[in-house]
């Protein structure tokens, strides 16, 4: 299972409905939940403590490893446990969450606004369902 936990919610309402539309797709591969956590670090924080134990927890951030497509692919579909992705907003992982030193994943090369950033992840992960699936769409 994957899960999605964002840091507040999309303002840009072109960038929800791209999101929307990804995790409409994905939920054809496989089961998707998407999370919604509020901005303050301590609620942050229990919600890491309470779902560290059942899965990888993976915080999106400028500075993590870069994969390409194919790497990313490979990682996501190898992994034998559920996998929580943790978007930050525009000032990134809190602190307190950076030293809890998660595994820490860079969309890109590039700087992507944090809404952006998410609708990257999500199309990544449809991508990788599609190709499992040798569905058209990643060619």
């Amino acid at each position: 299972m994957i899960y999605c936990a964002f840091v507040g919610s999309f303002k840009d309402k072109r960038l929800s409905q791209m999101s929307n539309e990804y995790l409409r797709q994905l939920e054809r591969w496989w089961p998707v939940t998407v999370v919604t956590l509020p901005e303050k670090t301590k609620d942050i924080l229990k919600f890491i403590e309470q779902k560290k134990d059942k899965g990888l927890m993976v915080s999106l951030d400028a500075h993590g490893e870069k994969m390409d497509s194919a790497s990313f692919i490979s990682w996501v579909t190898q992994s034998s446990r559920d996998i929580y992705f943790l978007g930050w907003g525009a000032d990134g992982p809190p602190a307190e969450v950076v030293k809890l030193k998660l595994k820490s994943l860079g969309v890109s090369p590039m700087t992507f606004s944090h809404e952006l950033a998410r609708v990257l992840l999500l199309e990544q992960l449809y991508r990788s369902g599609a190709t499992l699936k040798n569905h058209p769409y990643p060619k």
